[in-house]
């Protein structure tokens, strides 16, 4: 199975927040063609002091359940030098996403589009309403 799809922080907290029902759609779409999304870490740690008790359970129901279409991406060795490379410019999140995104061919959704104009192409961003 490959991930085809990124969450950012500004996706997972409308998925926790449940202000857009297309995040859900999204990752079960995904799951219905047998790919995955994937959540960098950084993001993770990022949007976690932002969530209510409550979305952070159902964040972590999410990523805990054993058959679960989501993969929480670890930041690896070899991501560190990308990451690096942007993190003074936008964050150790955005910077793990770019790079994550970059590294799998994937996509990223998010509700922050203009953050990854200079550094993603245009069809590699999927602008949630």
């Amino acid at each position: 199975m490959n991930i085809t799809l990124v969450l950012d922080a500004s996706a997972v907290g409308a998925y926790a927040r449940m202000t857009t029902v297309s995040v859900g759609e999204l990752i079960q779409v995904i799951a219905e063609d047998g790919d995955l999304v994937g959540i960098p870490a950084c993001e993770l740690a990022d949007v976690w002091p932002d969530l209510t008790k409550e979305e952070r359970q159902l964040v972590t129901a999410l990523i805990d359940r054993e058959d679960s279409p989501v993969e929480v991406l670890p930041l690896h060795g070899d991501l560190v030098p990308d990451v690096a490379a942007q993190l003074r410019r936008i964050g150790f999140g955005a910077a793990h996403t770019v790079a994550a995104v970059q590294q799998l061919g994937a996509t990223v959704a998010t509700r922050t589009p203009r953050a990854y104009a200079d550094l993603l192409d245009p069809d590699d961003v999927l602008p949630l309403s």
